[in-house]
């Protein structure tokens, strides 16, 4: 049986802003933290460019963005392989939730089902409830397909307007519902920010938005085991790139690039293990190739984990 696989991602989450990697604001991120002691997690895991839409592209093609087009809001070369386009070749059903314009041009990417989040309707992507309900029917409509399945689920959380903030009011003309709104007492200001009133106010903004990705996450996990493909589908969870603050993300410093990352696939990989193998984004699409025994791409710039994955 061919393995099924979910590319769960975060927009903006910082490294350190979740459970697992010491984040104090608490019940931060239960669901992400659950995900950790169900897999391996990485100290030392990077994207390749700290803005969204290259960082995606990297991923999905397996090269740096100066190497594969899309060094900023551009489409990848058409020259280029992605991944998705070699899934679809070798029988995959493929689709992505949210974020899915930061991939183009959308023909080079293959998708079956193809869904966008942000809109008045699904809270512009920051509805738990929205993406339990897409990746619910995503699952179905790949067990009718008879394939198995590639799915790649983007949280617009917690990029900005953050939760709660003026900001979203300019933006959306309304707040978003949280199910918790963190104080300014109840989180801690990076050390590369000045702890000053409207900066720690701006910080628990940004937490109670983490808290609501959380939850987007938790929804999707929950559809997959509602739906009983847990057990055969390999999950990868990352950020984009860092915090949406000064020394962070669309910089090159550690907050910029460093990542929140785990990779989960019950019976292959050992429960609870931490790596601190250096790794980077350009190193998936090379490592979903080699663990499903696909034949090579010529010109990538990652190479495949699947040794560090099997606890090498």
């Amino acid at each position: 049986m061919a393995t099924n696989i979910i590319l769960l991602t975060t927009d903006d989450l910082n490294y350190n802003s979740v459970g697992f990697m010491g984040c104090s604001t608490p019940d931060i991120t239960p669901n992400i933290d659950r995900l950790a002691t169900e897999g391996l997690s990485f100290d030392n895991a990077h994207v390749a460019i700290a803005v969204c839409q290259p960082s995606r592209t990297a991923l999905m093609t397996g090269m740096y963005p100066h190497h594969n087009g899309a060094r900023g809001f551009e489409d990848v070369n058409r020259s280029v392989t992605t991944l998705t386009e070699v899934l679809r070749r070798f029988g995959y059903y493929n689709g992505i939730i949210g974020k899915e314009d930061h991939l183009t041009p959308k023909d080079k990417f293959s998708w079956d089902e193809y869904i966008s989040t942000y809109n008045n309707e699904d809270d512009y992507g920051r509805n738990p409830a929205k993406y339990y309900q897409y990746t619910r029917d995503f699952l179905r409509n790949a067990k009718l397909s008879g394939k198995p399945f590639f799915l790649m689920a983007n949280t617009h959380d917690p990029h900005r307007p953050f939760a709660n903030s003026d900001d979203e009011i300019d933006f959306f003309g309304r707040h978003i519902a949280v199910d918790y709104e963190y104080t300014s007492d109840e989180v801690e200001v990076p050390g590369f920010l000045a702890d000053i009133p409207s900066v720690r106010k701006e910080i628990a903004q940004y937490y109670s938005s983490v808290r609501r990705c959380d939850q987007s996450v938790g929804e999707i996990l929950r559809a997959l085991r509602e739906e009983g493909m847990d057990s055969d589908t390999l999950i990868w969870f990352l950020s984009d790139n860092g915090m949406a603050f000064p020394f962070a993300k669309t910089n090159c410093y550690l907050n910029s690039t460093r990542s929140p990352w785990i990779v989960r696939w019950p019976g292959k990989i050992q429960e609870g293990k931490k790596t601190g193998a250096l790794v980077s984004g350009i190193d998936f699409m090379p490592t979903i190739i080699e663990i499903l025994g696909l034949p090579l791409v010529d010109g990538l710039d990652g190479k495949s984990l699947a040794s560090v994955l099997s606890g090498e």
